[in-house]
């Protein structure tokens, strides 16, 4: 069967049924992309197929090949001139530069006319060409024999191409607006317009074929602009495609950032847009707070944690002493004060460590007793049971005893605090008119001479003319002998000694001496000048003092004797005058005369003397009254000094 062959135009379709429309009716397959070389009248060239207008052609010359196996084979068109075609029919069917090789036989047939290879042995010339007949006639691109205008093959017998105006669904056109002109609402490859195909449409800002959202152009194929949503590589950080600029991508398209001044109300507290990091607004955007590890304006300190008990409080103060907060190895307790648990010097309550703290019930607390705190942290108050020597406490018995006074003092006569457990029946501190210095109530004859009641002596008794009165008024004694002696006294010394052996024999206390007056002495120069009454034996008063005595008269007559009787004298009388006494002095004190003294007071021989009378008050109690022999006994006066 007679085949002829043209390449027939499509997009790269290798279509069996084109092949049988074309008129071939063994295996050979129509293609446009053999190898071969076609003049630009229609002869092949390397695969390509140009389709000329349909012109009048010369009536094709066949020639067949026969090969063993499966063949295949290459069409070519006719050509209106002729031409020198060369084809090579190879078992394998490989077509090579136009030569055809296997391993078994090469044939070349060379025609001045249209060449065509086919696997067929025979060949039939059909009837007139008629597009639409279903067999490629020459001058028809194609010949499917359908009356679908919209697939491979028009019903113009026109292989379908983009740009020949017909939408060909079939074969995947979208549109066909039959020009090459871009932009146009079809593109040159009869697509419509896409976003993302490359083609920049009306509609369209820019168009650059990819999927990459963040070029310049976005996948909207919109112009990448700040505010689209989008963020733009390398141009655009951020791209949240709204106009606020309090979220963290501002209105230009710029990451928030703390300190750029505007406060991303989700991000941040705050923003000053400084880099002051210790005033309202930290560095790191947040409002400026105690613990946050800032020093700020008002804060002593800040380090940053949670934690009371070291340097810095988390009130951000320094750690002290009364702010309520232990600090650890320094205080042993704060409870911001005093309390029953902690000092206010931080330190655990204990009675003597010198602090007062009354909520732990201390009264005071001086370190130890004080005038006004005893060691046992109470007020040091005689009578409390605490003996307290810094209060002046020496004793506190709870209450006076025979060893400790009321005033918390040791019992001590004197001290003027009674303390009748002691035994004291008064205490003045001192002498009074009513206390002893014995702390006993004052009395004469108590054994205590107490001069503010009056006394000046105390002898113990209640004897009169001892010296000691019974008013216990001390006084010095005088008597006249009970004994009598003549002029031989052994001198005023021997003199002296019979009075003060009369006085110790009567058992008067002192020292006496003799009212005589001699050459050697006389009362004034020997005797001492009391200053206290002089009274006799009775107690009845003589004088008062001695210049009372020498005054010229006395306030009784020494008529008594040491032992309280009359003088002893012997019978003796002159001019009938008795009672008479031994002593050569007158009332001042002084020697009557050097020639009536017995010689000193040492002979008893015949001669005379003088003297008074001791039943006399007036001056002659010692003066001169009448002539004595020296032999005559008579007593003598005594004088305690």
């Amino acid at each position: 069967m007679l085949a002829y062959s043209f390449a027939c135009r499509s997009l790269g379709l290798v279509m069996l049924a084109s092949a049988l429309a074309c008129g071939r009716t063994d295996t050979a397959v129509l293609t446009d992309s053999g190898t071969g070389t076609t003049d630009t009248d229609g002869t092949t060239t390397a695969g390509s197929t140009t389709g000329p207008d349909l012109p009048t052609t010369t009536a094709p010359t066949t020639e067949t090949g026969t090969m063993s196996g499966t063949e295949t084979g290459t069409t070519l068109e006719p050509t209106t001139e002729p031409a020198t075609d060369t084809a090579i029919t190879s078992t394998d069917g490989t077509v090579t530069d136009g030569t055809i090789t296997d391993g078994t036989a090469t044939s070349t047939t060379t025609s001045t006319s249209t060449t065509t290879t086919t696997g067929e042995t025979d060949s039939t010339t059909g009837p007139p060409p008629i597009c639409g007949d279903g067999q490629i006639d020459p001058g028809e691109e194609c010949d499917d024999g359908d009356l679908v205008d919209l697939n491979a093959c028009s019903n113009a017998c026109i292989a379908a191409v983009c740009g020949d105006g017909i939408v060909q669904e079939l074969v995947g056109e979208e549109c066909d607006d039959g020009n090459d002109i871009e932009g146009d609402g079809c593109s040159t490859g009869c697509r419509l317009p896409v976003c993302g195909d490359g083609i920049v449409q009306l509609t369209e800002d820019c168009d650059d074929g990819n999927l990459d959202d963040g070029d310049d152009c976005t996948n909207a194929c919109t112009t990448a602009v700040c505010g689209d949503g989008v963020i733009q590589v390398g141009v655009e950080p951020c791209d949240d495609g709204n106009d606020l600029d309090n979220d963290d991508c501002l209105v230009g398209c710029v990451l928030a950032e703390c300190g750029d001044g505007i406060v991303h109300e989700l991000l941040e507290a705050c923003d000053d847009g400084n880099d002051v990091n210790d005033d309202a607004c930290t560095n790191a955007c947040a409002l400026a707070t105690c613990g946050d590890g800032i020093l700020q304006m008002d804060e002593a300190c800040d380090d940053g944690n949670a934690l009371d008990d070291d340097a810095c409080t988390t009130l951000c103060k320094l750690a002290v002493c009364g702010d309520g907060f232990v600090l650890a190895g320094t205080e042993e307790c704060d409870d911001a004060g005093d309390s029953p648990a902690c000092d206010s010097d931080c330190t655990l309550p204990q009675c003597g460590d010198a602090h007062h703290n009354p909520a732990s019930g201390e009264a005071c607390d001086t370190g130890g007793d004080s005038p006004t705190c005893d060691s046992d942290c109470t007020l040091a108050v005689c009578g409390d049971q605490t003996v307290n020597g810094a209060a002046g406490e020496t004793c506190d018995a709870g209450t006076e005893t025979a060893t400790c006074d009321d005033d918390c003092t040791a019992v001590v006569c004197g001290d003027e605090v009674l303390n009748e457990s002691a035994g004291e029946a008064c205490d003045h501190g001192g002498q009074t008119s009513t206390c002893d210095l014995d702390c006993t109530f004052a009395a004469c004859n108590d054994g205590v001479i107490n001069s503010a009641a009056g006394e000046n002596c105390e002898d113990g008794n209640l004897a009169e003319g001892d010296g000691c009165s019974s008013k216990c008024k001390a006084h010095k004694v005088v008597f006249a002998t009970s004994q009598g002696f003549d002029g031989n006294l052994g001198g005023l010394a021997g003199a002296d000694m019979k009075c003060q052996a009369a006085a110790q024999a009567a058992g008067l206390p002192g020292t006496y001496r003799a009212w005589l007056s001699d050459d050697t002495g006389t009362p004034v120069t020997r005797f001492t000048k009391s200053a206290i009454p002089y009274a006799r034996r009775d107690g009845v008063l003589v004088a008062n003092n001695w210049a009372d005595l020498i005054d010229g008269t006395i306030a009784a007559a020494i008529n008594l004797s040491e032992l309280k009787t009359p003088p002893g004298s012997d019978a003796n009388v002159c001019s009938g005058v008795s009672q008479l006494t031994f002593t050569n002095t007158i009332t001042n004190g002084t020697m009557f005369a050097d020639f009536t003294d017995c010689q000193n007071w040492t002979s008893n021989a015949p001669g005379f003397t003088g003297g008074g009378q001791w039943n006399k008050a007036d001056g002659l109690w010692t003066q001169f009254v009448c002539q004595q022999s020296c032999a005559w006994k008579k007593p003598i006066y005594c004088f305690m000094q």
